[in-house]
C-alpha cells in the first residue's frame, strides 16, 4: 500500500495546528503550533521562496536541524512567500520571539497524534492530555504540573529555557508517580537540582532530616535536609548527573565555599565517590572549579585537604560513617583548621573550626546537575 501525506487542521480561540502525518505508518512526522503575525528572529538556518506554508512545512521536516519555520509575504511577488527555517522555537528563545504583522510563525510541539485528534473530545468532557490544561486544553510548560513533569531540572531548563529558581515538578524514572523538587535556574547555566539543604539560625540543633531515598529530597522545606551515599548511588542510576556543586556560607565567620566538579576525570572521581559508585577517595587539586562568590581557605589550599597534606576529599575511617554520610559529614576538610561538616561539630562546620569559632547561623547546599 502506497502511503501518502495527509492534513489535520485543528484551531482553537489562539491558534491553529497542522498535523501531518504518513497515513500507512500511523504515526506524526511533527507537529507545529501556528502563529499569525509573528514571527522568531536570528535563529533563520536557511532561506527559500515556497508558494504556500505547506511547501514551506514539508521542507522543515525534511530538514533534521529545522525546528520552526517563519513565513514572510514576498512584495515583489504576490503568488510566492518566503519562508525561513528556523533551528530554535518560541519557547527555547522567547526574548527572540517577535510581533510581526502580515508574516506567521509555526513551530514544533511537544505533543503525539493521539493527544492532538483526542483534543476536542477532552474539551467536551472536561479533561486534558497530560502536558495540556484549561478550557482550550493549551500546553504547560514542562516541570509547572505533576501532569508534565521533567526528567530533571536539566531537562526542564533545556527544553523550556527557564530562568526561575524554585520548585518544579520531576519525575527522574519515568514511572508516573513525580514529585516536587528546587532547581537552580540561574547559576552557572542553571539546571541544578538540589539534593542536600541545610539552613541554621542563631541556636544549633544537631537534628538532621536524613534522607534514604532520593524521593525525599521534596522535603528541603524543612531546613534540615541531608541525603545518604546510598539515595545518591539511586538517584545517579536515574539521572547519570555529571556534575556536583557544593555550596555554604557561615555569616559570622564571613567566608563562603562554593565550588563544583570540573569537566574532567578528577572531577568525575569526585561525582562517582560522593555517589556511592567507589570507595576511593577522590584527589581534591584539579577536581573542581571555584564560583566567583568563593573566598574559602579550604578552596584555596586543596593540597592539605584531609590529613593536613593528602590532598584528598572526604576522610574514611572507624569513627567516621562515610559509607552513608559522605556528603555531610568532613566532605572536604583541612585537619584542625577548615571543615565542612554537619555532624560531629557544635556549631555545624563551614571553613571553619569550632575551636576558633563559635558562630551558628548559616546554609549547607549541595546541588547535582
Amino acid at each position: 500500500m502506497r502511503s501518502h501525506l495527509s492534513v489535520v487542521s485543528i484551531f482553537s480561540a489562539s491558534f491553529a495546528i497542522l498535523l501531518w502525518s504518513g497515513e500507512a505508518a500511523g504515526l506524526c512526522a511533527s507537529v507545529f503550533e501556528n502563529q499569525q503575525d509573528h514571527a522568531l528572529l536570528g535563529h533563520v538556518m536557511e532561506t527559500v521562496n515556497v508558494t504556500d506554508e505547506f511547501e514551506c512545512h514539508r521542507k522543515c521536516i525534511q530538514n533534521n536541524t529545522c525546528k520552526s519555520f517563519n513565513i514572510h509575504p514576498l512584495k515583489s511577488n504576490a503568488v510566492q512567500k518566503t519562508c525561513e527555517m528556523n533551528n530554535q522555537t518560541r519557547q527555547l528563545k522567547p526574548k527572540h520571539y517577535k510581533k510581526k504583522i502580515g508574516s506567521s510563525y509555526h513551530g514544533s510541539v511537544e505533543v503525539s497524534c493521539v493527544n492532538i485528534m483526542e483534543t476536542n473530545n477532552q474539551q467536551k468532557e472536561g479533561r486534558c492530555q497530560p502536558g495540556y490544561s484549561g478550557k482550550q486544553c493549551t500546553a504547560v510548560k514542562k516541570g509547572l504540573s505533576p501532569d508534565f513533569p521533567g526528567v530533571s531540572c536539566k531537562d526542564i531548563w533545556k527544553y523550556t529555557n527557564a530562568q526561575k529558581n524554585g520548585e518544579y515538578w520531576i519525575d527522574p524514572k519515568g514511572t508516573g508517580h513525580p514529585f516536587k523538587a528546587y532547581c537552580d535556574m540561574t547559576t552557572d547555566g542553571g539546571g541544578w537540582l538540589l539534593v542536600m539543604n541545610v539552613i541554621t539560625g542563631s541556636s544549633h540543633s544537631n537534628q538532621l532530616s536524613v534522607m534514604t531515598s532520593y524521593r525525599g529530597i521534596s522535603d528541603y522545606h524543612n531546613n534540615k535536609m541531608v541525603i545518604t551515599t546510598s539515595a545518591m548511588k539511586e538517584l545517579y542510576g536515574d539521572l547519570n548527573f555529571q556534575q556536583i556543586r557544593f555550596h555554604c556560607r557561615k555569616h559570622g565567620v564571613g567566608r563562603t565555599f562554593h565550588v563544583v566538579t570540573a569537566a574532567n576525570s578528577s572531577g568525575n572521581a569526585v561525582v562517582q565517590y560522593f555517589s556511592g559508585l567507589t570507595d576511593v577517595e577522590p584527589v581534591s587539586c584539579g577536581s573542581y572549579v571555584r564560583m566567583e562568590d568563593d573566598n574559602s581557605e579550604l578552596a584555596r589550599r586543596c593540597s592539605e585537604w584531609n590529613h593536613g597534606q593528602s590532598g584528598k576529599w572526604s576522610r574514611t575511617g572507624k569513627d567516621w560513617n562515610y559509607s552513608v554520610q559522605r556528603l555531610y559529614n568532613h566532605a572536604a576538610w583541612i585537619k584542625d583548621k577548615y571543615h565542612w561538616d554537619l555532624v560531629d561539630r557544635k556549631p555545624f562546620e563551614c571553613d571553619d573550626f569550632d575551636a576558633v569559632s563559635n558562630a551558628y547561623a548559616g546554609y549547607w547546599k549541595v546541588f547535582v546537575r
